[in-house]
């Protein structure tokens, strides 16, 4: 796996396929292979740039490093500057989908659209404290048990219950790629990338001047209601609930996420005066 060395940080990441960038954030216990099966069923003609988030996969940092929106946007700069890439698409899940929009409103210039599954733009201030509170024990509790005990406790989310759809061997496909994490560093990513720590970009999103989309699964309410609101603060945007998924949309259902995807990019790519003419099915 291809490895981009920075200040503190060696991050690992996996592309495919030429053409204009695109790139993926996956989520929290996740990496970026996650997309993979996404991507292939993506019209070709994109370059695909997945790397895996700081304390995930096969990136790794000294010890001290920080582990927080800012230095994941660093790492993305970098990322981007290292494989000549001046502007992208943007594409996050969950924590992923949390970061885009971080980056989004702190790089703006680096992106030619957005789009976030089953994301938000922080927790009003009520509510962070108390998550805060319960990022610290799940971490404590990943630190103190260690990772299998935990994979097993974030399988049964409810949010999670309609992966099971998928069948066995997509859940052991699923399962053995988070049991591949450190506990140590799925520790540092809750508590400094955690709902609760991450500072809220709501007041900046009006600002947005790409297309933006954002996408939630039926069964997933919550995150149904963060989508809509996303879709009523960012002037254009788009806003797709998926029917018969839950959180997951993209390894739920991912023939429906990459129809998403695909009128996502076509529609950016008319917004910026770009062909997509020559993009053909995979």
């Amino acid at each position: 796996m291809p490895i981009v060395d920075g200040p503190g940080v060696s991050l690992a990441y996996t592309t495919t396929g030429e053409g204009e960038a695109v790139t993926l954030l996956h989520g929290f216990t996740l990496n970026g292979r996650s997309w993979r099966e996404l991507v292939s069923k993506m019209p070709k003609g994109r370059r695909w740039i997945m790397p895996d988030i700081r304390g995930h996969g096969d990136t790794r940092i000294v010890e001290g490093a920080p582990v927080t929106m800012e230095a994941c946007a660093a790492d993305l700069a970098l990322l981007w500057k290292t494989l000549g890439i001046e502007r992208t698409h943007l594409v996050g899940y969950s924590m992923g989908g949390r970061l885009a929009l971080h980056v989004a409103v702190r790089l703006p210039d680096r992106l030619r659209s957005l789009l976030t599954i089953s994301a938000h733009a922080g927790l009003d201030e009520d509510g962070r404290a108390g998550r805060r509170q319960s990022d610290e024990a799940l971490a404590e509790r990943i630190e103190r048990y260690g990772i299998d005990p935990f994979v097993n406790y974030w399988a049964a989310q409810p949010m999670f219950a309609g992966l099971e759809r998928r069948g066995p061997a997509f859940s052991g496909q699923l399962r053995a790629q988070r049991l591949a994490n450190s506990p140590e560093g799925l520790a540092a990513s809750l508590r400094g990338m955690g709902a609760g720590a991450m500072e809220p970009v709501w007041s900046e999103l009006p600002g947005l001047e790409i297309p933006c989309t954002f996408v939630a699964g039926e069964e997933d309410p919550a995150y149904v209601n963060s989508a809509r609101r996303l879709g009523a603060t960012v002037p254009g945007a788009v806003v797709e609930i998926v029917p018969r998924s839950g959180h997951a949309v993209h390894m739920q259902r991912p023939a429906a996420m990459g129809k998403i995807l695909a009128a996502h990019l076509a529609r950016a790519d008319a917004a910026t005066g770009m062909s997509s003419s020559s993009l053909t099915l995979a």
